[in-house]
C-alpha cells in the first residue's frame, strides 16, 4: 500500500472516529493556496480543523512530533482561507492513529 493510500485510509478512520463522538464531517482534504487541512469537522457551534497522522505500526506520539511550527502556521492559514467568507469560532485539532490506539486533542494546536 502506498503512503498516499495509507494516508487516505487514516483520514477515513479518523473521520469515523470523530463521527462516533458526535462530530459532523464537513470536508475532507481541504486545499487552499495557503495549505491543506485533512478534515474539517463541526461539533456544536465550533469548527475543528483536524490534522491526521496515521501510523499504524508506530508508537503513540510519533506523528505528533512531525507537526512543526511551520506546519501549524500552514494549518492556521488554511483554516483562515476556509473561513474567509464565513467567520466562525474554530479550533485546530490533532488526531493520531497508531498501534497503541487513537489520540485526539484540540489542545495541542489550539488557535481560538
Amino acid at each position: 500500500m502506498s503512503q498516499y493510500v495509507s494516508g487516505l485510509e487514516g483520514e477515513d478512520r479518523a473521520a469515523d472516529y470523530l463521527i462516533q463522538r458526535g462530530f459532523m464531517i464537513l470536508q475532507k482534504r481541504f486545499r487552499s493556496a495557503h495549505g491543506e487541512v485533512d478534515l474539517i469537522a463541526k461539533k456544536g457551534n465550533v469548527l475543528y480543523f483536524v490534522e491526521v497522522k496515521y501510523r499504524p505500526q508506530s508508537p503513540l506520539g510519533s506523528g505528533m512530533r512531525s507537526i512543526t511550527k511551520d506546519k501549524k502556521a500552514r494549518l492556521i492559514s488554511a483554516a483562515k482561507a476556509y473561513l474567509k467568507d464565513k467567520p466562525s469560532k474554530f479550533k485546530l485539532a490533532y488526531l493520531e492513529i497508531t498501534r497503541a490506539g487513537v489520540f485526539f486533542s484540540d489542545d495541542v494546536l489550539n488557535e481560538n
